[in-house]
């Protein structure tokens, strides 16, 4: 019977999971942002915690299928996750269930075999930062984050075949795509015959501009609707 497995290190809530289904195959669910967890809610996923988990699978594991809903989040520990994924010597097959957006698309390209299911959306933007300094500063942040756009193109390319310059274009334009359009592009390379239900509503991310509207969290909604009640407000406070 499949059990998850009970690693140390991964605290009660983490949203990192890894199911046991045999003794040759595993599952690994990604249902989160990626990124240091510094508000200690459950709500990331570090590098560090998916290299320490992944590690502890025993060597018996040929197949591993990864499961992912995710907005994104932190490019450097994106990486690092693509990469240890990349390097597992199992077979990897991908299952973009709700959501593979920012560096979390960057992950699901770890896969051997990258699958969409109903409904799912894939996105591609470029490389985001929050920046703070001197002119020296900011040239050394900019520089950073073309190494890393220049990064992520080649991932992109190496799994598309398309033209660095077609990519660079999606990165620029923030690109969404459903599973026909993925796979058309050549990210992804093919839809899922499963049909489930899945959370694929998260909230709004700070690097994703264009979410759209079914992916918009029912308490991202209410919190815009709460702030335009507010600024009504103000007005007609500053009238009387």
């Amino acid at each position: 019977m499949p059990k998850l497995l009970d690693f140390k290190g991964v605290k009660a809530g983490s949203p990192l999971k890894i199911l046991n289904k045999s003794e040759t195959e595993a599952e690994i669910v990604v249902y989160a942002g990626i990124g240091q967890d510094f508000w200690g809610d459950g709500s990331m996923i570090s590098a560090k915690n998916f290299s320490d988990e992944l590690k502890k699978l025993p060597d018996s594991v040929k197949n591993i299928n990864v499961r992912i809903n995710s907005p994104g989040g932190d490019v450097f520990d994106g990486i690092a996750i693509y990469n240890r994924l990349k390097q597992h010597k199992a077979k990897k097959t991908v299952y973009v269930d709700g959501l593979a957006a920012s560096i979390a698309s960057i992950i699901a390209l770890a896969g051997d075999e990258i699958i969409m299911g109903e409904g799912a959306l894939f996105m591609v933007h470029l490389p985001w930062t929050w920046a703070a300094g001197n002119r020296n500063d900011l040239d050394n942040i900019i520089n950073r984050l073309t190494d890393v756009e220049e990064q992520m193109i080649s991932i992109y390319t190496k799994k598309t075949k398309m033209s660095r310059t077609e990519v660079r274009a999606m990165l620029e334009a923030e690109t969404w795509m459903d599973s026909e359009e993925a796979i058309d592009k050549g990210f992804v390379d093919k839809k899922s015959e499963e049909t489930f239900a899945i959370a694929a509503s998260v909230k709004k991310s700070p690097w994703i501009n264009k979410m759209p509207e079914k992916f918009v969290s029912e308490a991202d909604v209410i919190q815009e609707k709460v702030n335009a009640l507010k600024k009504n407000l103000s007005a007609c406070l500053a009238r009387k």
